[in-house]
């Protein structure tokens, strides 16, 4: 445990300072109306807050304009989602006063709806120095969609940016999911692509995008700098909550695990899970072509180590690291969009793999020990209720020795679930948030 606090300890330092940079950008979708944490912003709060940043020397551009600026320039962009009729309608009056543009990320399938922006009031916005981004056709959640859909929900009506050219104007993933086959997607179309909180340094396709905060009329100034949201304390809290408790248990891997995994990983996760009196505690952190892994199991079995990845390139990554069980390596092979199959050698263990979405919305995982002979499965299904927020009720069900079933709800970039084994009455929760 005293390996994994360490490691963990300065994997923060690492990523924290890695979020600071230059630019901020402020991430809202309603204006004067919603709710939530950054569903609802009145024009007085937004004026206050352009007005706020422009005080403590900040330049407002638009979101593919900050890419111009050396990473030490005070930029600040703001961001509007999903293409609601009040960021013309209030918004849009407001920042033409104080002689500020932002960039609008419009849900395609929507524009013209009621209460979302038409056609001629996303030209108007253009003509006025906006630029019009893309928040995908439906909204739906990339990670999930097989490469044909992903084709579909990246394709810009027309074929282009409004008002640019092929490789031009930035994307907006929506609830900030997105994964290697993602982002190949998007560099395709796209000059830009926003991901979560902790972006990735240098990467034009992974930048941060924090969320608002209520508090911000006092709290921007102070967390602007560091390019912090809400998800930071949530995040220090719940690997505080990993490390808790002592005790000793046989040394046992943790289970469907890809120290080597690239192809469907964003820009970092972590995780955490209790099931039948084993807590497990992951934390994945992507730079570039480098991935460090953080592992703690505690309870019934036990577990603590590290690793790190290297994209080699093409459909090529391998991994090494130490842990309780000894020296680890691992290698994993991507299938063409479809996921990625593995293989993890640890002192007598030697694990085969996948993880596989065979079709839109059905992830799969399996692995199986070619020296215990003990295998374990996976699969989870998005319900078809509300797509438009990225199907969030789940189902689970697996297979570990005996049958387990499970329920989860993926809201945004965070997902809890719920566990039961068949045979017996064990019960499990998992939570986890990706950036």
């Amino acid at each position: 445990m005293r390996l994994f606090v360490l490691l963990l300890a300065l994997a923060c330092l690492v990523v924290l300072p890695q979020s600071r940079a230059g630019h901020v950008p402020l991430v809202y979708h309603q204006v004067g109306g919603g709710g939530g944490v950054t569903l609802g912003i009145d024009a007085a709060t937004l004026r206050r807050r352009v007005e706020t940043l422009r005080a403590s020397g900040y330049l407002f551009v638009t979101s593919s304009e900050a890419l111009k600026f050396p990473a030490s320039a005070r930029t600040a962009s703001l961001r509007f989602d999903d293409g609601f009729e009040s960021v013309y309608t209030q918004a849009f009056p407001v920042l033409r006063a104080l002689g500020v543009t932002g960039t609008v990320y419009p849900i395609w399938e929507r524009v013209g709806q009621p209460g979302y922006l038409t056609a001629a009031q996303l030209e108007e916005l253009r003509g006025a120095g906006w630029e019009i981004g893309s928040h995908t056709r439906t909204h739906a959640a990339l990670v999930d969609l097989t490469p044909a859909s992903l084709t579909r929900e990246l394709a810009w009506p027309g074929g282009t940016a409004p008002g640019g050219g092929p490789g031009s104007g930035c994307l907006a993933y929506p609830f900030y999911l997105q994964d290697a086959r993602v982002r190949r997607h998007a560099r395709a179309s796209y000059a830009c692509a926003v991901a979560g909180t902790f972006g990735v340094s240098g990467e034009a396709h992974a930048l941060p995008g924090p969320l608002a905060s209520p508090w911000d009329d006092w709290l921007l100034p102070w967390r602007a700098p560091l390019g912090a949201d809400l998800r930071v304390p949530a995040l220090l809290a719940g690997a505080g909550l990993g490390v808790l408790g002592t005790g000793d248990a046989p040394v046992a891997a943790p289970t469907l695990w890809n120290p080597a995994g690239h192809e469907l990983l964003g820009s970092g996760a972590f995780s955490l899970s209790w099931e039948g009196g084993v807590r497990d505690t992951r934390f994945v952190w992507r730079q570039g072509d480098w991935v460090l892994g953080l592992n703690l199991l505690r309870g019934g079995a036990s577990y603590s180590g590290a690793s790190l990845a290297y994209h080699v390139g093409g459909p090529l990554t391998v991994a090494g690291g130490y842990g309780t069980a000894g020296p680890l390596g691992a290698v994993a092979l991507a299938l063409g969009g479809y996921g990625e199959v593995w293989t993890r050698a640890l002192p007598g263990s030697l694990v085969l793999g996948a993880e596989v979405l065979p079709l839109d919305y059905l992830r799969l995982r399996a692995e199986y020990d070619v020296v215990t002979r003990r295998g374990r499965a996976e699969g989870v299904y998005a319900l078809p209720l509300r797509p438009g927020e990225g199907r969030p009720l789940r189902a689970l069900l697996g297979y570990d020795g005996a049958i387990y079933a499970g329920a989860a709800l993926r809201l945004g970039a965070h997902t809890a679930a719920l566990t039961t084994r068949l045979d017996r009455p064990v019960f499990g929760v998992r939570v986890q948030t990706v950036w």
